[in-house]
């Protein structure tokens, strides 16, 4: 197979239903509707209806599947975009009157571009963006990853919630998008040895790792892997492959590799030729042209100024210019397939061997963050459409022959588990600990009961939920760390309400719930057994 080039998307963000609106909370779901995923549905759709042959891969974690597909969540976020389609023409009157023509030509630009969006949540899209997705991987355009339920950091997690994690991420993308998922984005990125046995007893077949976590590794070669699609998945027996070692062979980011002695492959990004977009100093979304995301105005919250320089202050921020910022974006567009293409043949001229280029994106960076983001990624495909491809497709056309040890870590600061586990979270994880241990006796109790099967079941969501990465994140990163713990401390709670509940079964109070069954609503098929690990995987984590 010739060169290719895997543009990754990494979609994810906490559970926030009814968790409060600003600064924190559902309102951050309403903003990554509006900013992010409406606008990558919509440009995605243009591309195909105009026959642009793009592939791409997207991980949309469970849970925030989860929340998209969640009828309260849909008309809250409809009702946010009419807020700011409000706001948007309320500007653009107020400052025409005042004379501002160019900013109030901004405003009825935001206002224009706020109705189409609302227009193709309901219309193009009938309001199901998860059903958008999955039509997008349906025609062969995009690949849909899987996640951890919850973005549980796994290292950290006890087995049996590892393999919780993995099954009921599992069966939300399936009941969901309409098929089970054969690539996962692993949380964090973050890996520890023997993860793969327990992603390959799920039948998963692909992962992704931190470029640092290959570099350096030493290659074993191995027979040749059949067909992809023939491989066992499930619960089956993993069928081992025969490793010969090869001396003075060193792992690099444009191969991916079978890791340990599974049949599992990790794909690397390129840190260089994603940092393009992702570096602070040099990345495109510094640039002055493009629109300040810190700056809102101080009544509507719109934004009318550019990044001008990262040494200017809010306050002495230029006007934003669209066309202005446009025209950088087709500059540095064309940029970046550039530096893709070299990027590739520079491999080929070291090696004499191919190789799948692989650059990996949080979503929400695209259109929420950088505002021209979207535009720069519609401009991408259509630029390296033919040279592009997905994960799995690649991975199906030609199967990876060589092994590698990968290094435990992730792709926080240092690589290791430290952004996660740290003196101001550690709490966190000897709680999740606890948790945890308090399961197990439930699993024994007898599940005829329907209201003692029903408080496992919520007792099931709120230890997934407590478990999600978010929360230690928030907490040691300084970005929301009274929320973060709040939100820990009250799953956490309610875990062991529920709990409370399956012990006592039909003698325990129904309401209370009720009111947590109202609360906490994902994963309506999550049940105890999803925390017994496959037999033939017993143990790897430990």
């Amino acid at each position: 197979m010739g060169d290719a080039y895997a543009l990754v998307l990494h979609s994810h963000l906490p559970y926030c239903r009814g968790a409060g609106l600003w600064p924190h909370g559902e309102e951050w779901i309403h903003e990554a509707i509006l900013g992010t995923y409406l606008p990558l549905l919509v440009t995605l759709h243009d591309l195909r209806a105009d026959r642009v042959p793009f592939q791409l891969t997207i991980g949309i974690t469970p849970i925030l599947l989860e929340q998209l597909a969640d009828p309260d969540i849909v008309a809250r976020s409809l009702a946010y975009i009419d807020d700011q389609i409000a706001r948007a023409e309320f500007d653009e009157g107020d400052l025409a009157s005042a004379g501002a023509r160019e900013r109030a030509g901004l405003a009825a630009f935001y206002g224009a571009r706020y109705r189409m969006l609302r227009d193709a949540y309901v219309g193009r899209f009938r309001r199901d963006l998860v059903g958008a997705f999955a039509d997008l991987q349906r025609s062969g355009h995009v690949e849909l990853l899987t996640s951890a339920a919850t973005h549980g950091y796994l290292p950290l997690l006890d087995e049996p919630s590892v393999h919780a994690q993995l099954e009921n991420g599992l069966r939300s993308s399936e009941r969901l998008l309409g098929f089970r998922p054969r690539g996962i984005w692993l949380p964090e990125c973050a890996y520890a040895p023997g993860l793969e046995r327990a992603l390959e007893a799920h039948g998963l077949t692909h992962f992704f790792t931190d470029g640092n976590l290959i570099s350096g590794a030493e290659v074993s070669t191995a027979t040749r892997l059949p067909a992809w699609e023939e491989r066992p998945s499930g619960g089956g027996t993993a069928r081992r492959i025969p490793v010969v070692l090869e001396s003075g062979l060193e792992a690099d980011v444009f191969t991916p590799y079978l890791v340990a002695d599974s049949g599992v492959a990790a794909v690397a990004r390129h840190g260089d030729v994603s940092g393009q977009v992702w570096s602070a100093a040099s990345g495109y979304p510094g640039d002055p042209a493009y629109r300040e995301f810190h700056r809102k105005d101080d009544r509507t919250g719109l934004r009318y100024w550019s990044v001008t320089a990262t040494t200017v202050g809010l306050g002495n921020k230029d006007d934003y210019d669209v066309d202005r910022a446009r025209e950088r974006v087709r500059t540095h567009a064309a940029h970046f397939a550039g530096v893709v293409r070299e990027s590739l043949a520079d491999h080929r001229r070291r090696t004499g061997t191919s190789g799948l280029l692989t650059t990996t994106f949080d979503s929400e960076l695209f259109g929420h963050w950088w505002f021209e983001g979207i535009e720069w990624l519609g401009l991408v495909l259509r630029e390296l459409a033919s040279g592009t491809t997905t994960v799995e497709r690649h991975l199906t056309a030609d199967p990876p022959r060589e092994r590698v040890t990968l290094r435990e870590g992730s792709w926080g600061k240092n690589n290791d588990h430290s952004t996660w586990l740290s003196d101001h979270t550690r709490w966190m994880w000897d709680e999740l600990a606890r948790l945890a241990a308090e399961v197990e006796p439930i699993r024994k109790l007898p599940p005829s009961d329907p209201l003692r099967a029903r408080a496992a079941r919520q007792a099931v969501r709120e230890l997934l939920l407590t478990q999600s990465s978010d929360w230690p994140f928030l907490v040691d990163t300084g970005q929301a760390g009274d929320y973060a713990v709040e939100r820990f401390v009250g799953h956490a709670k309610r875990m062991r309400s529920a709990l409370e509940i399956a012990r006592h079964g039909g003698n325990a109070d129904e309401q209370e719930l009720i009111a947590m069954e109202g609360a906490d609503n994902p994963f309506p098929d999550a049940s105890l057994d999803t925390f017994a690990p496959p037999a033939n995987v017993l143990g790897v984590l430990s």
